[in-house]
């Protein structure tokens, strides 16, 4: 896994600070991959109701910039709804931070 424990530090906090301390996160894509390089952070929220629109950009934006303004991709997911396509992926190949 292509994080850092600050990273992963902030991640979570973040995801906690915005969506709860139920919700898990998981770090899918290029950064899963410790033989590939660069690439965007690719993650994946579970969570147990689907917030507000306005809390999930803030969330974003919270991210990018204090990871140093890389760029995030931020999937979210409602447990117990069945997974799009993408978030099966996301499941099946990534890792919980």
């Amino acid at each position: 896994m292509r994080l850092k424990a600050d990273e992963i530090r902030i991640i979570k906090h973040l995801v906690a600070e915005h969506l709860g301390a139920a919700a898990e996160v998981r770090l899918f894509g290029s950064r899963v991959d410790d033989g590939r390089r660069g690439g965007d952070i690719d993650l994946i929220v579970t969570v147990d109701a689907r917030p507000d629109s306005g809390r999930e950009a803030r969330l974003h934006w919270a991210l990018e910039q204090a990871l140093d303004d890389q760029r995030v991709d931020l999937l979210l997911h409602v447990r117990g709804e069945p997974p799009l396509p993408i978030q099966r992926i996301a499941y099946r190949t990534g890792a919980v931070l």
